[in-house]
């Protein structure tokens, strides 16, 4: 997840705001086994997120291009993500106290937390690329040692495009997609013979791969679309067909992800699989399918593709905006998705759109643009507050040196 360039792409956006909300959706979404029950709603709901973090590893690939040096993108990973996680991470050892118990103050968990103790044990997670030692409501930032693991592929990646050995990239984008599709096989049947599986990039990795390459494609597909019309602000022909190919392969590869998540809930509960255990069971749902990566494609394809002409000014500020808080948003919902959990009000709007399918999808979606949008509020004050801070730093210094 990377913190949006200056010269923003607003489908890219959009797609980041999406992915955000699907993350949200996550973090707060209905478990899919009540009693003995199994709940197709919820299943849907799994499925609709599937691609939620295959996309921000994809969209860090559209921004890999051969005039930016390794320096650069290693030193915008750690300003633009190490850094704040860090600071995210502090901050929330301080507040702790007060996310679990509503009657506890800001102020009181502060003066009661160990601030040397969250500092030792922040340093302690970062090294040793481990969540827990972060505590509680930090499991969330797995993410960012994933997102390390792309860094660690960057010198190779970025020497590739550099040369324009782009066939390379894609013998590495098809090993891996081979391997992590004989994994998704292997974990779903008994494989009659044995299948050497070869060794691959991981799957961040693979994703950015993949991120570049289709961007690159998504790019040429939109040139082309604007050189078939007098007037460029209007999508050609192509376009469309090519929005309705990614609207088809979406809705196939999300009814294949249905079925095989439901497989797994259903043989899970005739073998006497605990509900609990298999409500923390969505394989096949999550960014490690396969099938969810052609899933994610075919999303993230259609929303790149949508014309400039569909965001009036307005819309465009907005998304411009929101696209920009998708990092801070990722870092600081986790805070109110169990805060809110603590106080009732997550029970509230349960109990406010029932247990039936719709309602159970409403309160997953309602539910989530709230969070969304009550997290925005606050980074909207924070940036404000940084940007006034920063004047003022600026202005004194500009009078010293007078």
């Amino acid at each position: 997840m990377q913190v949006a360039k200056k010269k923003q792409d607003l489908n890219v956006e959009l797609l980041r705001i999406i992915a955000c909300l699907m993350v949200i959706m996550i973090h707060v979404r209905p478990f899919p086994i009540s009693g003995t029950t199994l709940r197709d709603a919820v299943v849907l709901i799994y499925v609709l997120n599937g691609p939620a973090v295959a996309a921000f590893f994809i969209i860090s690939g559209f921004f890999i291009n051969k005039n930016q040096t390794l320096s650069h993108i290693l030193r915008r990973f750690l300003t633009g993500v190490i850094l704040p996680a860090a600071a995210f991470v502090f901050v929330l050892g301080l507040i702790r106290l007060w996310i679990d118990h509503p009657e506890v103050s800001i102020l009181e968990s502060i003066l009661s937390s160990h601030p040397v103790t969250i500092f030792t044990d922040m340093l302690q997670g970062f090294l040793a690329f481990d969540t827990v030692r972060f505590g509680l409501y930090a499991d969330h930032l797995w993410y960012i040692f994933s997102y390390a693991g792309v860094m660690l592929w960057m010198p190779v990646m970025l020497a590739l495009i550099k040369h324009d050995e782009l066939k390379v990239l894609r013998i590495m984008l098809l090993i891996a997609a081979f391997h992590f599709s004989l994994q998704n096989l292997s974990a779903l049947v008994t494989l009659p013979v044995g299948i050497y599986i070869p060794e691959s990039v991981g799957k961040p990795a693979m994703y950015a791969i993949a991120g570049f390459l289709f961007y690159s494609r998504i790019k040429r597909i939109r040139i082309h679309g604007n050189h078939t019309l007098k007037e460029a602000s209007e999508p050609g022909r192509g376009i469309y067909l090519y929005q309705l190919s990614f609207i088809i392969l979406f809705v196939i590869s999300s009814l294949i992800l249905f079925f095989l998540q439901k497989h797994i809930y259903l043989t899970g509960m005739l073998s006497g699989r605990t509900a609990v255990e298999l409500s923390t069971d969505y394989y096949f749902t999550s960014w490690h399918g396969i099938f969810c990566g052609l899933q994610t494609l075919a999303l993230s394809g259609f929303i790149l593709l949508i014309p400039a002409a569909y965001f009036p000014a307005p819309v465009s500020k907005l998304i411009s905006t929101l696209g920009s808080y998708t990092f801070p948003i990722y870092l600081l919902h986790y805070i109110f998705t169990n805060h809110f959990r603590a106080i009732g009000v997550e029970a509230w709007f349960k109990a406010l759109f029932g247990e039936s399918s719709v309602g159970l999808i409403l309160y997953s979606l309602i539910y989530t643009l709230f969070i969304f949008a009550v997290t925005a509020v606050l980074v909207f004050f924070l940036t404000g507050t940084c940007n006034v801070v920063n004047k003022g730093s600026n202005i004194l210094k500009a009078k010293r040196n007078k």
